[in-house]
């Protein structure tokens, strides 16, 4: 007699559904903890320095000269961070952002990072999609 496929289907689907990163990023509660995130989805970090330096974020830092990680007391501070950047001269210069419920990662390969990290792309520059 045939088993029946239904059982094993709802199974793997819900294997599945548990794999992957969260859409939204999910949030981090500290820099150190998005730090070593950004590091196990293949980020590059071996220059660490928290200088706290970014305008608006509870927590920064940076990993060499390349990328600038943050972290922020609410999800409405990350929005407020993305549009004063979209507002200033510096977002002329371009690239692309990965941002979590309460982080932001600035570095140069944000795509693969989203694939292991999950999160939203912000595009700076001529080339932004508003």
């Amino acid at each position: 007699m045939r088993k029946p496929l239904v059982p094993a289907l709802v199974v793997l689907t819900l294997l599945l559904a548990g794999c992957g990163p969260e859409k939204s990023g999910g949030s981090y509660d500290d820099i150190n903890a998005l730090r070593d995130a950004f590091i196990k989805a293949g980020g590059d970090c071996e220059e660490w320095d928290e200088s706290n330096q970014v305008l608006g974020a509870a927590q920064s830092g940076d990993c060499g000269t390349d990328t600038v990680l943050s972290v922020y007391l609410t999800h409405d501070a990350v929005q407020q961070r993305i549009a004063d950047t979209k507002d200033s001269i510096f977002s002329a210069a371009g690239g692309e952002w990965l941002t979590g419920e309460n982080w932001v990662i600035n570095t140069d390969d944000v795509r693969n990072l989203q694939k292991e990290m999950g999160g939203q792309i912000v595009s700076f520059g001529s080339d932004e999609e508003e």
